[in-house]
């Protein structure tokens, strides 16, 4: 018989944001979050302000959306823009994507609209109304809507009201599929199917898509919380560290996403034996903290295999390679394989980390921030003066190859990542909803005993404009 799998919880003594920084570290991170905030203000449609997908794509992604609106609270209070300029983003990103009839099915949203209009785009990338990126853009929206108020909540909240998680609980169990495709694209929406694949396993994006759904406004749309703790929990380790529940690739976003949001940190254990459930407990920040440190550690030990690796370059992630999108596996997994690509690194990973392993991480943003080409040039930074946004998206220094594009998905989370471990903004304002609210008691979540911040110098003055 195999025996249960081993309960994730927290050591006591684990330090939890918002951490202190000393004042040279809180510069750096003034400056990367700074570049990454205006990739999400100036690469944008017109008329409607979407975001692009990727610096060199022709269309915006729903899910680059959600990090655009989660990006302008930050904006207004670090005084990079004024709060009049975010609120009126904000709504004008709302209004052109919700008053429109042919860019969602049952509420949820295409997974890449126009980025001049919101609506279907004719550019040959995929026309599925995605339940993840879906996910990812209401995440922002009620984040933005609780900061800014008035219109902009009202906005959000409608996009939340009309969001009919049940219509996609299609998969054996009521588990929720991928997303919808028109049959026709050019009748949306209108006849299609429902996409095969579904969300079964509890890694971040999977959590963030129940967690919305089970706390959804509307009894007829929501999903029960058995739903959520049905979610396959697989525990393993590398050698000796410590289990936790892995993702199927096994790469770092996979522990991140729903982090961005959801203030784990604040709650203790889930218990899916209260829902009839029969995995493990899990803190869920403990969890991913686990994860990233695991990360560090086979990256450390695969330094002489990979020369891009060490133990302050450290990071493999969906991202940009030399020959494409790629989106590595790293053991401990649920695949099994080790697919490294050469060692790649997104430097996006450390910094969205921040918020779980800081001293860890803070040094990897240093190690990219001073890596030189062989002239003494910066070489994974690029000058927002002049054009860049900052930490490229991917380097492979055996390739010689550094990514000249941005990714919205990759800078977003870095962004907020960042701004949680620093302030909890995004945190304070998205677990305030009412949506938050009813999930979390929906699913019989706990606070959990306060946490001391790490001991190191705190600084705590807002950049300037």
């Amino acid at each position: 018989m195999t025996p249960p799998a081993p309960d994730i919880l927290r050591v006591a003594d684990t330090p939890t944001p918002p951490y202190r920084f000393e004042a040279a570290d809180a510069a750096l991170l003034d400056e990367i979050q700074h570049a990454c905030f205006q990739f999400f203000w100036k690469e944008v449609g017109d008329p409607v302000p979407l975001v692009r997908d990727r610096l060199k794509g022709p269309v915006s992604s729903i899910a680059a959306v959600g990090f655009q609106l989660s990006a302008l609270p930050i904006g207004v209070e670090r005084r990079w823009i004024t709060r009049e300029a975010g609120a009126q983003r904000a709504g004008a990103i709302l209004r052109a994507l919700i008053e429109r009839t042919d860019n969602k099915r049952f509420g949820i949203y295409l997974h890449y609209p126009d980025l001049n209009t919101g609506g279907p785009t004719d550019s040959g990338y995929e026309i599925v109304a995605s339940t993840v990126d879906h996910a990812l853009l209401l995440a922002g929206a009620l984040t933005a809507g609780a900061y800014f108020e008035g219109p902009v909540r009202e906005l959000a909240e409608r996009m939340e009201a009309d969001s009919d998680w049940r219509a996609f609980a299609t998969a054996p169990g009521g588990l929720l599929s991928m997303g919808w495709r028109a049959k026709d694209v050019q009748n949306i929406p209108g006849d299609g199917e429902f996409l095969t694949h579904h969300w079964y396993v509890a890694s971040d994006e999977e959590r963030l898509v129940y967690f919305l759904a089970v706390g959804a406004s509307r009894a007829e749309f929501a999903v029960p919380p058995e739903r959520y703790y049905a979610l396959r929990r697989v525990a393993k380790a590398h050698r000796d560290l410590p289990p936790f529940i892995v993702s199927w690739p096994g790469c770092l976003f996979t522990y991140l996403f729903s982090h961005c949001w959801i203030e784990y940190a604040a709650f203790g254990p889930d218990d899916p034996a209260r829902f009839g459930g029969t995995g493990p407990r899990v803190d869920w920040f403990e969890n991913s903290r686990r994860a990233v440190l695991t990360h560090r550690q086979r990256c450390i030990e695969l330094a002489d295999r990979y020369p891009t690796l060490g133990p302050d370059r450290w990071g493999l992630s969906a991202c940009v390679g030399r020959e494409g999108y790629i989106v590595p596996e790293v053991r401990p997994n649920l695949s099994n394989d080790d697919r490294w690509h050469e060692g790649t690194v997104a430097p996006y990973v450390a910094g969205t980390a921040l918020m779980l392993a800081p001293a860890e991480s803070l040094a990897a943003l240093r190690a990219f921030r001073a890596l030189t080409d062989d002239q003494g040039r910066p070489l994974v930074w690029r000058d927002p003066a002049v054009g860049g946004y900052g930490l490229a998206d991917a380097f492979n220094l055996s390739q010689g190859y550094v990514c000249d594009d941005y990714v919205g998905i990759d800078h977003g989370p870095m962004l907020v990542g960042i701004e949680n471990a620093r302030t909890g903004l995004i945190w304070k304002l998205f677990m305030q909803t009412p949506t938050a609210k009813r999930a979390v008691e929906r699913l019989g979540w706990t606070r959990a005993a306060s946490s001391q911040p790490a001991s190191a110098p705190a600084t705590t003055a807002p950049a300037g404009p």
